[in-house]
């Protein structure tokens, strides 16, 4: 308890106790008039017949009964005339003279009480009575009170010292809650901010860089889809202490996010800063011990140094990002510097994201199709949907660059489903305008393969347009099915039972089994244009063994990217089903498409 604390503490009891002693004097003084009072009266009753009789001996005698009384001084009887009839004095006092219960000393309490006979006044009698009983009490009691005020000070400071280390306990826990990662041990997101807010502030006037990095593990989702949280846990804490254990004392090390962490290290140059992030990176190419076995944490480092790269705390930040954006996007498991053109991208893809938001919004992209036709008759068969951006500014906006940016923010979940739905509905009306019975083939994004619901999606999108489910054909890339081999043989299979047709796109280009080849329910394979553009020259000999292995498999076969008519030829010499590309059809909005549908077939050129 503070002095202060303790001041006021001693001044309200003080004030209570005066309280209470005034309480207690009054109480006390009533009780000793009252028992004065009822004294007088029995005496009174008892000397009237002296009075009445004029027998002051007897009167005296009756006053003198009141010696037991201890704080009786005086007791006067006086007669109807006024004049004084018998009196007692208690020993070792002294009558005095002009006392009287009008007017009694200072610590003396009188009482006057009438002396009467059937209604007739005799007299009356006087009687004085000490207050020392009463001082001795309050005494006593003011005694008492000051022992249980200081038993309640002393209570109470025990109490508040053990509640305010409590209180102190209590808020470094919740200082230690609010700046560590409960995970790790190291500081989180808002302690690193306020590290490096800090190490900005105070390097200001000094020489040299504060180098940022952040660390984004490679594949800790991995991880966690295959071990679980628990040995994800496990790893987090495995990386602080191989992250903590290359960087220097005074270096902070902290967990920015789910798999990401963050280092703040002053450092002499730029070439300080790379040794620090290549040493992180070396750190984690070791493998980790986990109780489901060894696991390999690369990861992608993004760099960003104060004051030569950024001017403060945001700047760093937003532009280490980038940094590590690029190191992600380039292949992973790698330090990437940050320099200014990285800036200028981050901002374009941020507006691309914002215009793509609104085109989506807006109802602002464009199905496009591709024909596809038979390598033997020349007919079209079908047609691919592609998605087309005809941005206001910009012009169109490449698939290559929107499509990416759709897959990182989640936004190609909504776009497959329109684009899926838009896709079925305009080949049920084609079917109605007189157009031959066509396929169309929609890709599959693996956002959307992991989608819980896709497969009502794509019902959706067949029972809305009554397009039926054979000429539909959703096209699975080899990358796609082999992230999760399970879960796309349990879709591949629904699907299927379903009565949707079922595509590989890109095949050869990806990690394909042929055992798992053999496991998938599909219905054709794609040869990729990569195969198909150095036709007849060259690329004949896998494009001869993908024509094999579909045969083998009894699977259709199409090929993308025919460009010349030596290559068409080539194709339908190897026995190749189907052919798409820019020497039979560009693609080209749903009223073209359809009007080169109705046209009647021709057979197609070499």
């Amino acid at each position: 308890m503070g002095v202060g604390q303790l001041a006021a503490a001693i001044s309200a009891l003080v004030f209570a106790g005066a309280i209470l002693l005034g309480y207690e004097w009054v109480a006390l003084r009533g009780a000793l008039d009252d028992e004065t009072r009822m004294q007088a009266a029995i005496v009174a009753d008892n000397v009237a017949a002296s009075l009445m009789f004029g027998d002051p001996q007897a009167a005296g005698e009756m006053l003198a009964s009141l010696r037991q009384t201890q704080s009786l001084r005086t007791a006067a009887l006086y007669g109807r005339d006024g004049r004084l009839f018998a009196r007692y004095v208690a020993p070792g006092h002294a009558a005095r003279p002009g006392l009287d219960a009008a007017m009694p000393e200072v610590g003396m309490l009188a009482v006057t009480q009438a002396v009467s006979y059937r209604g007739q006044a005799l007299g009356r009698l006087e009687l004085v009575t000490s207050t020392d009983r009463i001082v001795t009490g309050l005494l006593r009691y003011a005694g008492l009170l000051a022992l249980a005020s200081l038993g309640g000070l002393l209570v109470v400071a025990v109490v508040m010292a053990r509640t305010r280390a409590r209180v102190a306990a209590a808020e470094r826990e919740l200082h230690y809650l609010a700046n560590t990662d409960a995970v790790t041990g190291l500081p989180n997101r808002r302690a690193t901010y306020q590290w490096l807010e800090d190490a900005i502030a105070g390097h200001r006037a000094k020489a040299g860089q504060v180098a940022v990095l952040l660390i984004d593990l490679d594949n800790f989702k991995l991880v966690n889809d295959t071990a679980g949280h628990a040995a994800g846990d496990v790893l987090l804490r495995q990386v602080a202490a191989a992250l903590g254990g290359v960087v220097r004392p005074p270096d902070l090390v902290g967990r920015i996010g789910g798999d990401e962490f963050a280092v703040i290290a002053e450092v002499a140059d730029a070439a300080g800063a790379h040794a620090i992030g290549e040493r992180l990176l070396a750190a984690l190419r070791t493998p980790f011990a986990l109780e489901t076995g060894e696991v390999f944490a690369t990861a992608s480092v993004g760099l960003c140094l104060y004051p030569q790269d950024a001017p403060g705390m945001t700047e760093v930040l937003s532009s280490a990002d980038a940094a590590l954006y690029r190191a992600k996007s380039g292949g992973r498991n790698r330090l990437v510097a940050f320099v200014p053109e990285m800036t200028l991208a981050a901002q374009r893809r941020a507006q691309l994201e914002a215009d793509l938001r609104r085109a989506i919004e807006q109802e602002a992209l464009l199905p496009y199709y591709q024909p596809q036709f038979d390598c033997r008759t020349g007919a079209m068969v079908g047609v691919e949907a592609l998605l087309r951006w005809p941005h206001p500014e910009r012009g169109f906006v490449s698939p290559g660059e929107f499509i990416p940016v759709a897959e990182d923010t989640g936004l190609i979940v909504e776009l497959g489903r329109w684009v899926l739905r838009r896709a079925c509905a305009d080949v049920a009306a084609w079917d109605r305008q007189g157009a031959p019975p066509l396929t169309v083939a929609v890709n599959v994004s693996a956002r959307q393969l992991k989608e819980p619901d896709f497969l009502g999606d794509v019902l959706a999108a067949l029972h809305t347009s009554g397009l039926a489910p054979g000429r539909l054909e959703l096209e699975l890339t080899e990358s796609l099915l082999m992230d999760d081999v399970e879960g796309a043989l349990t879709f591949m299979h629904a699907v299927r039972v379903a009565g949707v047709r079922l595509s590989i796109d890109d095949f050869g280009t990806g990690y394909s089994s042929l055992a798992y080849l053999q496991s998938f329910p599909i219905n054709q394979l794609k040869v990729d244009r990569k195969f198909v553009q150095s036709l007849p020259v060259a690329g004949h000999t896998i494009a001869t063994a993908v024509i094999a292995l579909a045969r083998g498999f009894g699977l259709a076969v199409i090929a993308e990217g025919v460009e010349r008519p030596e290559q068409l030829e080539w194709l339908r010499a190897a026995g190749c089903d189907h052919a798409q590309g820019f020497l039979l059809g560009m693609p080209m909005p749903a009223a073209q498409l359809l009007a080169l549908a109705t046209r009647p077939a021709t057979p197609v050129e070499a």
